[in-house]
């Protein structure tokens, strides 16, 4: 009983170190881009020994890679509430509210749009891509039963490509043109739901 006492607390440490490091070199990315961060900096920022910051990330893109995947499961968390409201929106205030999870994500998350301009291509886990196909499928299962599940993970995939040129385009805009880039990409969404909750398609 005593040796599982002090596993825990050594456990909480490391996961707190780890979290230390990441959301140091969050606002690294920030601050200095993805190839001005150093993993001396995101050390020195995060408070560990660049030993103890090599230990948890062997490089830093792994250390990257981990933001984009935690990332990833942040903006699903960011999507969930809409399974509860879909059924009471419009095509119109669904395509909103998907695009503001983004928007509103982006604002908490700077790195996010610093990491999808950064010169590499981060492998995204599988298990976080397809997660969040499901509850983008079933928020619009939600907002009609008479989608089949077949159907809705395909519009759930379409909706999702294009969240990704937004992003792609907002990390290429300055900020005082990201609200029309979002603006559009609504116009786009709502059409594309349109279509897809008409009578003669579900």
């Amino acid at each position: 009983m005593s040796k599982s006492l002090r596993t825990a607390p050594v456990q909480q440490r490391s996961a707190r170190r780890v979290q230390a490091c990441l959301d140091a070199a969050a606002e690294l990315f920030v601050e200095m881009g993805y190839e001005g961060t150093t993993m001396t900096a995101v050390a020195e920022r995060s408070g560990s020994s660049i030993g103890a910051l090599y230990n948890y990330f062997p490089d830093k893109l792994s250390l990257a890679s981990a933001l984009v995947t935690q990332y990833g499961q942040e903006i699903e968390d960011h999507w969930k509430p809409l399974v509860e409201d879909a059924r009471e929106l419009s095509h119109n205030q669904f395509a909103d509210r998907f695009m503001e999870c983004i928007r509103e994500f982006i604002e908490e998350r700077p790195a996010y749009l610093s990491l999808l301009a950064a010169p590499v291509r981060f492998r995204r886990d599988p298990k976080v891509r397809h997660s969040l196909r499901v509850v983008v499928a079933g928020a619009l299962r939600a907002k009609d039963p008479r989608l089949s599940e077949e159907r809705a993970l395909m519009t759930a995939n379409v909706a999702l490509q294009m969240v990704k040129g937004m992003t792609a385009m907002l990390s290429e805009s300055i900020p005082r043109d990201r609200p029309a880039v979002i603006a559009e990409f609504k116009k786009v969404l709502a059409l594309y739901l349109e279509s897809i909750f008409s009578p003669e398609r579900i």
